[in-house]
């Protein structure tokens, strides 16, 4: 039977990656050491277009990657989940720090409160460590930890993720470049973390053949 986790190591995990994305994402965010390149456009974020409703799409990402802290129930899982958290992170904050990317914003909606939730948005991410995107990443990562826990909330994570994908282009927040950027890292994560390993065929003998 697996060891049950208790509220306090679920609060200790949110703190932990809360610390460790405020600091990694948070820095090489406001204080880029080298000079960020402007990052080009494609016919993707043309044909998409912008979209200011679907912000709320875009935000709901913060919720996602925090529910396994509370879903989550098997100690096995949580751990694979975790591992995948510290490869994702460790693929990101180098390349956000030595290779930092930028990109130009579209001009803010008219509506009042959508307005004021694109300011927040933008008060609390500038518009750096766009390639690869983590918005994308950590949602699918999550999608992930899910697959062989609770398989139904992985579909619907999945699920999610894409729809958050789609958001992080109508809302200019990211381009279609670093979509497919963040889809690799999750890749990786799945590769070094999740993707299990075919156990070796063994055929016992009998001493007497």
């Amino acid at each position: 039977m697996s060891a049950k986790i208790s509220f306090g190591y679920r609060i200790k995990i949110i703190l932990t990656f809360s610390f460790l994305f405020a600091f990694g994402y948070g820095f090489t965010n406001r204080f880029p050491v080298f000079t960020p390149k402007t990052l080009p456009i494609c016919w993707v974020d043309t044909f998409l277009g912008f979209h200011p409703w679907t912000i709320w799409i875009y935000i709901s990402d913060y919720l996602l990657i925090f529910l396994p802290a509370i879903l989550i129930s098997d100690i096995s899982a949580m751990k694979r989940l975790i591992k995948g958290f510290l490869v994702d992170f460790a693929v990101h904050f180098p390349i956000f720090f030595f290779f930092p990317t930028t990109m130009i914003r579209p001009t803010l909606p008219k509506d009042g409160f959508i307005n004021w939730v694109f300011h927040l948005e933008w008060l609390l991410d500038t518009p750096v460590n766009c390639f690869p995107s983590q918005h994308v990443s950590l949602c699918f990562v999550v999608a992930m930890g899910f697959w062989n826990y609770q398989r139904k909330t992985s579909i619907l994570f999945f699920i999610w993720s894409i729809l958050i994908s789609i958001s992080t282009m109508t809302t200019k927040q990211h381009y279609f470049s670093d979509v497919i950027g963040g889809m690799l890292v999750a890749l990786i994560v799945y590769l070094l973390v999740y993707q299990r390993k075919r156990e070796p065929h063994i055929t016992l003998v009998s001493p007497n053949k």
